[in-house]
């Protein structure tokens, strides 16, 4: 019997963007997992490589999967050094489960999502990334070791299990955001970050995009410290609300030094929020743009031009629904986009304007309608990007044709 042979029929539960695969293998190990690329490479099989499935939608749409690869086995929390603050995990080991475990020895992986049951090896296919960016950055940045199941049979290490040690560093860096395109992750580690003593957060909300963006910019320039420093354009039943959110997290005395000199720089309707209201403040931000059915489109932004993106949306309303939560010192965000796909198609047009405020316009939920109309990624692979595809997967089976690459 092959590899593939071994493989169990698709279920509706494992679907990719709606389609039920035609086989599933669950290798147990890296080993097992370079083995089934490796015949699905000999083969030509379009192949999948999934988590838990909570991006399984993303990405171009596909009328059939061959195969399936799951990292649902891949989940054993290998080892936590936590003298040297870095964790070696599964690719199939949820974020949940992982900080859980941190936290009982106080210290913590600093990358939010918006999907419950996120996996580690997803979250780096994907780039995934919060509010928590501000501070800690994305996935990319917390990594320093990888391995990886290649598609010509081999698993292959990559960086090193302390932070200072950066041999082979950049294959990590090259596959996290790839969407499953050139490799199967197998395991990764991470530089971990201490819990912090105390938080709180900053909520100031206007009637109008203008001063926002003068008090951001004030915030932006004075000698604060947050731990997520967010932008929020939503329509409530009042009407047009935005909100600035300011995050600091440090020791009690020094949070309650930086939300006074915040609160005395900004000009809209304040509130401190702590505890279980300042938790459930920042969950919403996170699956705000989720909600719902809408088309969703990240993009980013020069952080000087936070005002340029506010006036953006705020004619955006004019054509669709129209929704932001970003980042305001790393000028990166979601717009969930409410209407018909026409609507929608056009407002994700106008977005990829060269007169446009904002770039890197990717679509990351949308119709099959949508996504077959316009392009998800908005731009071809580069030609060194090109080049690494077909030096990793030379017979181009990884992701079927849906990723960036």
């Amino acid at each position: 019997m092959t590899v593939l042979q071994q493989g169990r029929a698709g279920s509706a539960g494992e679907a990719i963007d709606g389609v039920t695969p035609r086989l599933v293998a669950e290798p147990t190990s890296g080993e097992a997992c370079a083995a089934v690329l490796a015949a699905a490479a000999a083969g030509r099989v379009p192949t999948v490589l999934r988590g838990s499935g909570t991006k399984s939608g993303w990405g171009r749409p596909l009328d059939a999967v061959d195969l399936v690869v799951s990292t649902k086995s891949l989940n054993n929390l290998l080892v936590h050094r936590d003298g040297d603050l870095t964790v070696t995990a599964g690719a199939g080991v949820t974020l949940a489960r992982l900080n859980t475990t941190l936290s009982a020895r106080g210290q913590w992986l600093p990358v939010d999502s918006a999907f419950v049951g996120t996996t580690v090896g997803g979250a780096l296919a994907t780039n995934d990334s919060g509010p928590l960016r501000q501070r800690f950055g994305t996935p990319r940045d917390l990594l320093i070791g990888i391995t990886l199941a290649l598609t010509d049979g081999r698993v292959v290490k990559s960086g090193g299990t302390v932070v200072k040690n950066v041999a082979g560093y950049d294959l990590g860096k090259l596959v996290t955001g790839s969407y499953g395109a050139l490799a199967a992750i197998v395991d990764a580690t991470f530089k971990l970050l201490p819990l912090p003593h105390a938080s709180a957060t900053l909520r100031a909300l206007y009637t109008d995009p203008e001063p926002l963006a003068a008090d951001a910019a004030a915030i932006a320039a004075g000698q604060f410290e947050p731990l997520a420093f967010d932008v929020r354009a939503a329509d409530t039943a009042d009407g047009p609300r935005w909100t600035l959110l300011v995050r600091f997290a440090s020791s009690p005395a020094a949070v309650a030094t930086q939300l006074d000199a915040a609160r005395a720089l900004v000009h809209g309707e304040t509130t401190a929020l702590r505890e279980g209201l300042e938790t459930r403040t920042w969950g919403e931000q996170v699956g705000l743009a989720w909600e719902g059915a809408a088309t969703v489109v990240r993009c980013s932004w020069l952080p000087s031009r936070l005002g340029d993106v506010l006036a953006l949306v705020r004619t955006l309303r004019g054509e669709c629904g129209v929704t932001l939560t970003g980042r305001v010192g790393t000028g990166s965000g979601l717009l969930r986009l409410a209407g018909g796909d026409a609507a929608v198609a056009a407002a994700i047009l106008s977005l990829r304007l060269d007169t446009s405020p904002v770039g890197h316009v990717v679509v990351l939920r949308g119709s099959r309608a949508l996504r077959s109309h316009v392009d998800v990624w908005g731009a071809a692979p580069s030609a060194p990007a090109a080049a690494l595809k077909r030096a990793l997967d030379p017979t181009g089976i990884l992701n079927a044709g849906r990723g960036p690459l």
